[in-house]
């Protein structure tokens, strides 16, 4: 990471979260990634190599914890990196407002996979919550699986051999604009966009999830400027 040489505090916190990757490492670990796998499920398109990289630099910066050795290596956010994430938040806070996202940048798992890590496992109903999702359109794979429980949620991309409580039925653009809180699940459905096959628990279930998102709810700026 190139330093800038400045005692600026803009400048010296920069040198640790304007490095590419950081702050995506950051949300991930805020949102409960502890695990080398899990940080980069959570970030497609992410080299194995860099990822150690930037752990390593976090770490050296006091923003990382790294407990465990071997297989059991865990990570977790300092307090230093706890005030960190905030900052990252602030950042999704602005990007919600003044940036608007490409459809080319929705990619159906990292929603359900973000969305998944969402989830309270205190607040599910059940033990064990099994949705599928079928995603319309030119998508491999274009069927998912969100099996949230008390020990935590995942995303699957195979049956996970669990009994499914429901079915959702969406396209793409449906599935980003509930997850990001643009429309409630009743709308969608009411609009066409996505059909729920699922009894009367898990339909208010699913209501709650789609306003999970910290992001949700922000009105955007609408400027017309999109991504670079």
């Amino acid at each position: 990471m190139h330093e800038y040489g400045q005692y600026c505090p803009i400048a010296l916190g920069a040198e640790v979260l304007a490095e590419r990757w950081t702050p995506i490492i950051v949300r991930n670990l805020l949102v409960g990634c502890a695990r080398f796998g899990e940080i980069l499920d959570g970030a497609p398109g992410l080299p194995r190599s860099v990822l150690a990289q930037r752990l390593r630099r976090l770490e050296r910066d006091g923003v990382v914890e790294r407990t465990g050795t071997g297989r059991d290596v865990r990570y977790r956010l300092t307090e230093s990196g706890r005030e960190l994430a905030d900052v990252v938040l602030a950042l999704g806070v602005w990007g919600a407002r003044w940036r608007e996202s490409a459809p080319a940048q929705w990619d159906p798992y990292l929603i359900l996979w973000t969305l998944s890590r969402l989830i309270d496992p205190s607040s599910l109903p059940r033990r064990r919550v099994v949705v599928r999702f079928d995603l319309t359109g030119d998508f491999t794979p274009g069927r998912y699986w969100i099996v949230a429980s008390e020990q935590g949620s995942e995303v699957c991309v195979t049956s996970p051999g669990f009994a499914e409580d429901g079915v959702v039925v969406t396209d793409v653009e449906w599935l980003y604009r509930w997850h990001v809180g643009q429309v409630g699940l009743g709308a969608a459905e009411r609009a066409g966009g996505m059909t729920v096959t699922a009894p009367r628990w898990l339909a208010r279930t699913l209501s709650a999830w789609g306003s999970l998102s910290p992001f949700a709810g922000i009105k955007p700026a609408r400027t017309g400027k999109g991504p670079v």
